[in-house]
Protein backbone atom coordinates (compact mmCIF):
# COMPACT_ATOMS: atom_id res chain seq x y z
CA UNK A 1 0.00 0.00 0.00
CA UNK A 2 3.06 2.63 0.57
CA UNK A 3 4.27 2.14 -3.05
CA UNK A 4 0.42 3.08 -4.28
CA UNK A 5 0.56 5.67 -1.94
CA UNK A 6 3.76 6.84 -3.80
CA UNK A 7 2.78 6.16 -7.18
CA UNK A 8 -0.82 8.39 -6.08
CA UNK A 9 1.12 11.73 -4.86
CA UNK A 10 3.71 11.31 -7.93
CA UNK A 11 0.60 11.88 -10.52
CA UNK A 12 -1.06 14.38 -7.94
CA UNK A 13 2.24 16.06 -8.14
CA UNK A 14 2.20 16.21 -12.33
CA UNK A 15 -0.80 17.68 -12.47
CA UNK A 16 -0.24 19.83 -9.70
CA UNK A 17 2.78 21.11 -12.06
CA UNK A 18 0.88 20.77 -15.73
CA UNK A 19 -1.90 22.92 -14.27
CA UNK A 20 -0.27 26.43 -15.36
CA UNK A 21 0.68 24.77 -18.62
CA UNK A 22 -2.71 23.98 -19.44
CA UNK A 23 -3.54 27.54 -18.45
CA UNK A 24 -1.09 28.80 -20.97
CA UNK A 25 -2.22 26.40 -23.48
CA UNK A 26 -6.11 27.58 -23.29
CA UNK A 27 -4.37 31.30 -23.39
CA UNK A 28 -2.99 30.47 -26.32
CA UNK A 29 -5.47 28.48 -28.27
CA UNK A 30 -7.60 31.66 -27.35
CA UNK A 31 -5.00 33.93 -29.25
CA UNK A 32 -5.01 31.21 -31.70
CA UNK A 33 -8.63 31.16 -32.50
CA UNK A 34 -9.37 35.11 -32.01
CA UNK A 35 -6.25 35.85 -34.68
CA UNK A 36 -7.35 33.20 -36.73
CA UNK A 37 -3.05 32.62 -36.74
CA UNK A 38 -3.32 29.15 -38.14
CA UNK A 39 -4.26 30.29 -41.20
CA UNK A 40 -1.42 32.15 -42.47
CA UNK A 41 1.77 32.37 -40.13
CA UNK A 42 5.77 32.99 -40.64
CA UNK A 43 7.86 29.40 -40.34
CA UNK A 44 11.18 29.09 -39.13
CA UNK A 45 13.46 30.50 -41.27
CA UNK A 46 10.82 33.07 -42.68
CA UNK A 47 8.58 30.42 -44.68
CA UNK A 48 5.31 31.30 -45.12
CA UNK A 49 2.66 28.57 -43.78
CA UNK A 50 -0.90 28.43 -44.87
CA UNK A 51 -3.75 26.22 -43.67
CA UNK A 52 -7.13 26.34 -45.24
CA UNK A 53 -8.84 23.78 -42.35
CA UNK A 54 -8.30 24.07 -38.85
CA UNK A 55 -8.06 20.33 -38.36
CA UNK A 56 -5.32 20.01 -41.26
CA UNK A 57 -3.34 22.74 -38.88
CA UNK A 58 -3.98 20.87 -35.63
CA UNK A 59 -2.94 17.61 -37.01
CA UNK A 60 0.19 18.77 -39.44
CA UNK A 61 4.25 18.14 -37.99
CA UNK A 62 5.36 21.28 -36.30
CA UNK A 63 6.71 23.67 -37.40
CA UNK A 64 3.64 23.38 -39.92
CA UNK A 65 1.16 22.87 -37.35
CA UNK A 66 0.92 21.24 -33.65
CA UNK A 67 1.43 17.73 -34.56
CA UNK A 68 -1.39 16.44 -32.33
CA UNK A 69 -5.29 15.39 -32.78
CA UNK A 70 -8.31 17.53 -32.65
CA UNK A 71 -9.40 15.68 -29.63
CA UNK A 72 -6.06 16.24 -27.36
CA UNK A 73 -6.19 19.91 -28.00
CA UNK A 74 -10.00 19.57 -26.94
CA UNK A 75 -8.75 18.05 -23.54
CA UNK A 76 -5.94 20.45 -22.56
CA UNK A 77 -8.47 23.16 -23.12
CA UNK A 78 -11.07 21.58 -21.65
CA UNK A 79 -11.41 23.30 -18.13
CA UNK A 80 -11.76 27.14 -19.89
CA UNK A 81 -14.98 26.18 -20.63
CA UNK A 82 -15.25 29.46 -23.23
CA UNK A 83 -12.15 28.15 -24.41
CA UNK A 84 -13.48 24.81 -25.09
CA UNK A 85 -16.53 26.04 -26.43
CA UNK A 86 -15.03 28.51 -28.97
CA UNK A 87 -12.59 25.33 -30.31
CA UNK A 88 -15.60 23.11 -30.49
CA UNK A 89 -17.33 25.80 -32.91
CA UNK A 90 -13.96 26.31 -34.65
CA UNK A 91 -13.72 22.69 -35.42
CA UNK A 92 -17.33 22.44 -36.05
CA UNK A 93 -17.26 25.14 -38.38
CA UNK A 94 -14.14 23.33 -40.72
CA UNK A 95 -16.10 21.84 -43.47
CA UNK A 96 -13.87 19.88 -46.14
CA UNK A 97 -13.31 20.89 -49.68
CA UNK A 98 -16.29 18.51 -51.34
CA UNK A 99 -15.43 15.40 -53.15
CA UNK A 100 -14.82 15.49 -56.64
CA UNK A 101 -18.21 15.05 -58.89
CA UNK A 102 -17.92 12.61 -62.42
CA UNK A 103 -19.55 13.13 -65.28
CA UNK A 104 -22.94 12.04 -64.13
CA UNK A 105 -22.23 15.03 -61.17
CA UNK A 106 -22.19 12.42 -58.57
CA UNK A 107 -19.78 12.10 -55.84
CA UNK A 108 -18.17 8.95 -55.05
CA UNK A 109 -18.95 8.91 -51.53
CA UNK A 110 -20.84 11.26 -49.30
CA UNK A 111 -18.69 13.97 -47.82
CA UNK A 112 -18.35 14.12 -43.66
CA UNK A 113 -19.83 18.01 -43.24
CA UNK A 114 -19.98 18.61 -39.81
CA UNK A 115 -23.22 19.96 -38.08
CA UNK A 116 -23.62 23.28 -36.36
CA UNK A 117 -24.01 22.11 -32.39
CA UNK A 118 -26.87 20.53 -31.78
CA UNK A 119 -28.64 20.17 -28.36
CA UNK A 120 -27.04 17.07 -27.61
CA UNK A 121 -24.01 17.93 -28.38
CA UNK A 122 -24.28 21.01 -26.16
CA UNK A 123 -25.37 18.46 -23.67
CA UNK A 124 -22.10 16.44 -24.42
CA UNK A 125 -19.67 19.44 -24.26
CA UNK A 126 -21.69 20.26 -20.46
CA UNK A 127 -21.71 16.67 -18.98
CA UNK A 128 -19.28 14.58 -20.72
CA UNK A 129 -16.93 16.55 -22.57
CA UNK A 130 -14.43 13.28 -23.07
CA UNK A 131 -16.83 12.19 -25.40
CA UNK A 132 -18.06 15.54 -26.62
CA UNK A 133 -13.95 15.22 -28.03
CA UNK A 134 -14.02 12.61 -29.75
CA UNK A 135 -17.57 13.42 -31.50
CA UNK A 136 -15.62 16.85 -32.75
CA UNK A 137 -12.32 14.84 -33.47
CA UNK A 138 -15.06 12.51 -35.64
CA UNK A 139 -13.92 9.81 -33.81
CA UNK A 140 -17.66 9.16 -32.68
CA UNK A 141 -20.90 9.67 -33.52
CA UNK A 142 -22.83 11.92 -31.20
CA UNK A 143 -25.64 9.45 -30.64
CA UNK A 144 -23.28 6.76 -29.87
CA UNK A 145 -21.61 9.23 -27.60
CA UNK A 146 -25.22 10.00 -25.75
CA UNK A 147 -25.67 6.77 -25.22
CA UNK A 148 -22.41 5.91 -23.79
CA UNK A 149 -22.82 9.10 -21.36
CA UNK A 150 -26.16 7.34 -20.14
CA UNK A 151 -28.25 9.94 -22.04
CA UNK A 152 -30.11 8.10 -24.71
CA UNK A 153 -31.11 4.89 -24.17
CA UNK A 154 -29.37 1.95 -26.57
CA UNK A 155 -31.82 1.41 -29.95
CA UNK A 156 -32.03 -1.24 -32.18
CA UNK A 157 -33.33 -1.36 -35.89
CA UNK A 158 -35.59 -4.68 -36.00
CA UNK A 159 -36.84 -5.71 -39.65
CA UNK A 160 -40.82 -6.57 -39.25
CA UNK A 161 -41.07 -8.33 -42.66
CA UNK A 162 -40.08 -11.52 -42.15
CA UNK A 163 -40.37 -13.08 -38.70
CA UNK A 164 -36.84 -14.80 -38.76
CA UNK A 165 -34.73 -11.56 -39.40
CA UNK A 166 -36.70 -10.04 -36.31
CA UNK A 167 -36.04 -12.87 -33.86
CA UNK A 168 -32.01 -13.04 -35.23
CA UNK A 169 -31.78 -8.67 -34.58
CA UNK A 170 -33.08 -9.13 -31.35
CA UNK A 171 -30.59 -12.33 -30.76
CA UNK A 172 -27.94 -10.36 -31.51
CA UNK A 173 -28.24 -7.32 -29.27
CA UNK A 174 -30.37 -8.71 -26.30
CA UNK A 175 -28.71 -11.01 -23.41
CA UNK A 176 -30.59 -14.83 -23.04
CA UNK A 177 -32.53 -13.05 -19.74
CA UNK A 178 -33.87 -10.15 -22.49
CA UNK A 179 -35.02 -12.82 -24.38
CA UNK A 180 -37.03 -14.86 -21.91
CA UNK A 181 -38.04 -11.39 -20.59
CA UNK A 182 -39.76 -10.80 -24.27
CA UNK A 183 -41.26 -14.02 -25.09
CA UNK A 184 -43.00 -14.16 -21.68
CA UNK A 185 -43.92 -10.18 -22.02
CA UNK A 186 -45.12 -11.11 -25.74
CA UNK A 187 -47.26 -14.75 -24.92
CA UNK A 188 -49.04 -12.82 -22.10
CA UNK A 189 -51.26 -11.36 -25.18
CA UNK A 190 -51.71 -14.31 -27.42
Amino acid sequence: MTEHGRIVAEVSAVIGEARPTLARAATGVRALLDAEAWREFTGPGGELVEHGDLVEFITADPPRGLGVTPGLVRALVADDLDVAAQLDQALLAATPAPPPQSEEGETPEAAHVPAPETPALRRLREDAPALHSKVVAGELSTNAAMVQAGFRPRTISVPVSRPENAAKALRRNLSREELVELVTLLSEDL
